[in-house]
């Protein structure tokens, strides 16, 4: 052989070992950071450089699709066929499993009701998870595998691992051998105890096991993922088909063997555990079970007046009683009804059968039937609550029926103190609150198309600012939704069309008598004054230092009970006098000049809904 041809067997051979362990890179389940290729770790550019064109871009995708995220930058034109490849199969793998997720949705929503069974697996992955955790009963079964940590005090102390051996015995180092496989957990402690008593005195004994054994089960039949399974040695059935998946859409939840050596040594119906919490554990898993799902019988929808709407597995003989028991029985909907409806589907018609409740334990059910529970549920209606609050016996919140009016909740709450100012009783309402947000909505609405077309008109004083002026005041504005109502007792007895029905989250306030009128806006000297019986309206502005310039002739005048005044001044003349309460508010209102020109009640609403006063509003509803 001279050099060329040892060069290029060499070289050969080189490259078809790098293929070689680039395609076991691949096969699933292959973990080992040593035989992945990583062009910065292991192969040098200079070496990669001196490779076969194939073998080379296959080297470079393995390093780049490690990540899924990176797929994405492979899509280059100069990308070649082999890259093409690999990452075609790649993004197959992703569709095929985006498209089971899409399927497994879509089949969720065109059905109202699921298969009874399918959540616990679904749900539960973690519960059920295999973990070598020895915190087991007495009743674990011990067997070749598992470990023990064993204790002595006494005259002798010392601290041993034991674990079970082939022969099914533990050796216990200078005491003897016992045989334990096949005992439970608490029978093996006993045994290993009299076994040191009977070979030292004054020696105790503690055993605890430390570690379970591993098992391998057999899984077969309808269940997702059929195949040999290693779990802990305290695995249950559950957990076991958990771990393959949960059952599959053709298994049976209902007929489940546990088979030993051939032999059938328990048969299982999981709607024991899932319907009536039947679960023991005392059946323990050991190498070389098999689990069996046999193919599933056939299932029958049911809904309506059921505790659980569902659609459950039937076997063969099955009555209608038997399975309403797994939809946990009726439901309190199901109340008053004595018959339940049966759909039952042939080849070629479809019939309703009327079903009466004591012929449910001798009706047996066929495939394609279905029970329709019959149901009614009336709507539960809220409690309804008010609040009152103020100068009453009993403030606080109070349920309300139907028919309640204000003054059945003011003798509920005590009636009034003493020091209760009736007639400045408030009242305010929810709803009474759109109502006040929509009317001044309309009136800013009215407004500003007045605005728009008065802009610009010859004579017209009106201009853009004041669309801003009005856009101010409309996000200022609170609202308060109060309904002017009669708050005395005798007058709401005597006249029962006033006595005013409540609503839900009504607030009642009832103030202390305060004797003070208030006297806001566009006064040279805004005050609060004592309330004086003999003073007039004219008085009261004079000491308050009289109307600024700025001011409109206009007053407006508010009763403690909500009602509004207009108060006039022409030719330097008022109009009659409005009488004037403790509580009483005078406002006035100031000439907006910019706005000269539109209506008065397009101006003066958004400046007197803005404020906000204990005793009365401004922007007050009669009701």
């Amino acid at each position: 052989m001279d050099f060329l041809s040892s060069k290029f067997t060499l070289a050969s051979i080189l490259t078809t070992l790098i293929k070689v362990t680039f395609l076991i890179s691949l096969l699933p389940g292959y973990v080992s950071s040593q035989a992945s290729l990583s062009s910065g770790e292991i192969l040098s550019e200079e070496f990669l450089a001196g490779l076969p064109a194939s073998v080379r871009d296959e080297i470079e995708v393995q390093n780049q699709v490690k990540d899924e995220i990176d797929l994405q930058n492979l899509f280059r034109s100069e990308t070649s066929v082999d890259k093409n490849k690999i990452i075609l199969q790649k993004l197959k793998k992703q569709i095929l499993a985006l498209d089971k997720r899409i399927s497994a949705d879509d089949q969720k929503d065109q059905t109202a009701l699921n298969i009874f069974g399918q959540e616990f697996f679904s749900t539960l992955q973690s519960s059920f998870m295999p973990v070598n955790v020895p915190n087991l009963s007495g009743e674990y079964i011990v067997d070749v595998g598992d470990s023990f940590d064993l204790l002595t005090t006494g005259k002798i102390s010392k601290e041993f691992e034991l674990m079970v051996q082939r022969d099914g015995s533990l050796i216990v180092p200078g005491f003897g051998k016992i045989s334990v496989t096949g005992k439970t957990l608490e029978d093996t402690e006993a045994a290993v105890n009299g076994l040191i008593e009977s070979t030292s005195v004054g020696v105790e004994a503690y055993l605890s096991l430390s570690e379970v054994r591993d098992v391998q089960v057999l899984l077969l039949g309808g269940v997702e993922s059929p195949g040999i399974y290693t779990l802990s040695g305290g695995s249950s059935i559950l957990g076991a088909l958990n771990v393959a998946g949960g059952i599959s859409e053709t298994g049976s939840y209902r007929k489940i063997d546990l088979r030993r050596q051939g032999e059938t040594i328990k048969t299982i119906d999981l709607y024991d555990i899932f319907v009536f919490g039947k679960y023991t554990s005392d059946l323990g898993l050991r190498s070389g079970d098999t689990i069996y799902v046999h193919p599933l019988s056939y299932r029958v929808p049911v809904s309506g007046g059921v505790n659980n709407q569902a659609i459950y597995e039937v076997l063969p003989g099955e009555t209608a009683a038997k399975i309403i028991s797994f939809a946990s029985g009726f439901s309190y909907a199901f109340d008053g009804f004595d018959e339940i409806l049966v759909s039952r589907v042939d080849l070629s018609t479809k019939t309703y059968l009327k079903l009466q409740l004591q012929a449910l334990n001798n009706f047996q059910l066929k495939p394609r039937d279905s029970l329709l529970v019959p149901s009614f549920d009336s709507v539960i209606e809220p409690l309804e609550v008010v609040n009152i609050s103020g100068e009453v016996r009993r403030p606080g919140k109070y349920f309300i029926n139907e028919g309640d009016t204000l003054s059945t909740i003011i003798e509920r709450a005590g009636g009034y103190l003493e020091s209760a100012y009736i007639f400045g009783g408030s009242l305010f309402r929810e709803d009474a609150i759109s109502k006040e947000k929509l009317f001044a909505q309309l009136n800013y609405e009215d407004t500003v198309k007045y605005i728009v077309s008065s802009i610009g008109k010859e004579g017209s004083s009106i201009n853009n600012s004041a669309l801003d002026l009005l856009a101010e005041e409309l996000r200022s504005q609170n609202y308060s939704g109060r309904i002017v109502t009669n708050f005395r007792l005798t007058a709401l007895k005597s006249s029962p069309e006033k006595d005013i029905a409540l609503q839900h989250n009504d607030k009642i306030v009832i103030p202390p008598l305060q004797k003070i009128v208030y006297l806001f806006g566009d006064f040279r000297k805004p005050s609060n004054l004592v309330f004086n019986p003999s003073m007039r309206v004219s008085q009261y502005i004079e000491l308050a230092g009289g109307l600024k310039d700025s001011a409109y002739e206009e007053l407006v005048i508010i009763d403690p009970d909500g009602k509004t005044h207009i108060y006039q001044k022409k030719f330097n003349l008022y109009s009659p006098d409005i009488e004037i309460y403790p509580g009483s508010i005078i406002y006035a209102p100031r000439n907006i000049g910019k706005l000269s020109g539109i209506r008065y009640a397009s101006t003066i609403s958004p400046i007197l809904s803005s404020l906000a006063i204990s005793l009365a509003s401004l922007n007050s509803i009669s009701d």
